[in-house]
């Protein structure tokens, strides 16, 4: 995934929640609100997000497009998929149960795991990961230690509620046109 910032329009039609920048992939494929002081990286097929600079402390929400036909996964079980997207090596003592948004033009199915690090003093990290599936499929996820879930859990509500899916922007530098 290329990564490009674009100088807006004096007359642009960009609007988001005070605080908050938008995440726009693969021209509208995918876009969605995050707080406006966290740093972006691009990494391979992926845009990772970081509430401060990348390093171990850090929160990374990362957001990854699958350029799949629609048609190719509108049957398939959504929940398995997630579970099979699941990293087998990281075990977890616990789980959530599975939770659904559904919109007109897509689904999404959510997990949370809590695990133990042992490499890091045995702390307590949290994993959430999204399987978004409309026009195309989305993974999005977001690893964070526990202790600072207060403040980062309401931002992984945020970007989920934000979330636009599949809408295309022809001119990013303008933003969506507004009817």
């Amino acid at each position: 995934m290329s990564f490009k910032q674009f100088k807006l329009t004096d007359k642009h039609s960009w609007k988001s929640t005070p605080g908050y920048s938008i995440c726009v992939l693969d021209r509208g494929l995918a876009r969605f609100e995050f707080p406006e002081n966290w740093v972006v990286k691009p990494e391979g097929s992926a845009v990772h997000l970081h509430d401060r600079p990348p390093s171990l402390e850090s929160c990374d929400l990362g957001v990854t497009i699958f350029n799949v036909p629609a048609e190719a996964v509108r049957d398939f079980d959504l929940d398995q998929a997630l579970l099979d997207s699941l990293d087998r090596e990281r075990k977890s003592y616990e789980q959530s149960e599975i939770y659904h948004i559904v919109r007109a033009d897509f689904d999404v199915a959510w997990v949370e795991q809590r695990y133990t690090d042992a490499e890091h003093g045995n702390r307590d990290p949290r994993f959430r990961v999204a399987l978004v599936r409309g026009p195309v499929m989305c993974l999005i996820s977001m690893n964070y230690w526990t202790e600072r879930g207060g403040t980062l859990e309401p931002v992984w509500d945020h970007v989920l509620a934000t979330l636009i899916f599949g809408t295309p922007i022809a001119d990013p530098a303008a933003g969506p046109v507004v009817h």
